[in-house]
């Protein structure tokens, strides 16, 4: 399986085998329609753009719909001879930033580029039935089918979720950390957003938190409990945890029971490594309010 790599040592991705009832001309076709026409990805609006095309191959890449993260895939073709005819569609994507659980983004990257009417999809040039003969996804990575196809504008949620929270250190400390949480994910070799996304995306909110004594130490202290676990075992139970809760439970402070429904898997996973586990209680007494949903969630367990 070729894949396009990526500069990040610990990143999702997701592999398919699967075979199109079509010949390999008609679904490249239908691949570069979608991604170079008008198409809309059904998968919160993401676009699509051609990098390099050769015989029986395309390599692709793909930003979100907030055009923040972008992830890359090789598409390598195989035309089988029979009396009807099929196309082997061998296709990979990987993150191009830390990440960990994708919420099935890479596996959603490929299949809605080859998936058909039958699928709830929209072809443009060539409607086909593809079969999906195998599907690897990275540790963590998702493979739901139903989360391909989005409808709405999840992003409208986050702004909606952070005014209703509860103000817990007055609002320069919640806006700077509703901000960074929101956009920007852990970096791989520090467990810290990255600079380059806080001055990206957050710089007003930053300024303000500059002149805030309370938000200053906040950060700083959060930074402290953090830095002793870049690069060991448990980050990626810990950074795993945190994508989870800043793509389900945006805002601050997260909520409870947002936590508990939609991050206990991750949340288990850090509740067995002693390191994560501390790392979440010295950072929220850090910032009361940040970890605590993230805290409780994580079971009652033996860590190790």
């Amino acid at each position: 399986m070729k894949c396009p790599s990526s500069p990040s040592w610990v990143h999702a991705s997701a592999e398919v085998e699967g075979i199109a009832a079509a010949s390999c001309q008609d679904v490249i076709e239908e691949i570069k329609a979608r991604v170079t026409g008008d198409w809309h990805d059904p998968h919160n609006g993401g676009q699509y753009s051609l990098l390099n095309e050769s015989t029986l191959e395309l390599d692709l890449k793909r930003v979100t719909g907030n055009k923040r993260f972008t992830d890359k895939m090789t598409f390598t073709f195989s035309d089988f001879q029979g009396s009807r005819p099929e196309c082997g569609i061998h296709a990979c994507s990987e993150s191009q930033i830390f990440s960990v659980k994708d919420f099935s983004t890479n596996y959603c990257n490929l299949r809605n580029l080859y998936c058909g009417t039958e699928d709830g999809c929209e072809p443009v040039k060539h409607d086909f039935k593809t079969t999906e003969i195998e599907v690897k996804p990275s540790s963590f990575a998702g493979t739901d089918k139903k989360a391909c196809i989005v409808t709405g504008d999840v992003q409208e949620v986050r702004p909606m979720l952070r005014a209703t929270a509860p103000n817990f250190l007055g609002d320069t400390v919640d806006d700077t950390l509703a901000c960074i949480s929101d956009n920007c994910p852990l970096d791989e070799s520090t467990l810290s957003p990255s600079p380059s996304c806080v001055l990206g995306n957050c710089t007003s909110h930053l300024a303000k938190c500059l002149f805030s004594s309370s938000c200053r130490h906040g950060v700083m202290c959060e930074l402290k409990c953090t830095e002793p676990l870049a690069k060991t075992e448990d980050a990626v139970h810990f950074a795993g945890l945190m994508e989870c809760m800043r793509v389900h439970c945006p805002g601050f402070p997260p909520s409870k029971s947002c936590a508990a429904l939609h991050c206990g898997v991750e949340a288990a996973e850090c509740a067995v490594h002693s390191k994560c586990r501390e790392t979440l209680e010295c950072a929220d007494a850090c910032v009361p309010g940040k970890y605590t949903a993230a805290l409780a969630a994580l079971p009652h367990a033996t860590v190790v």
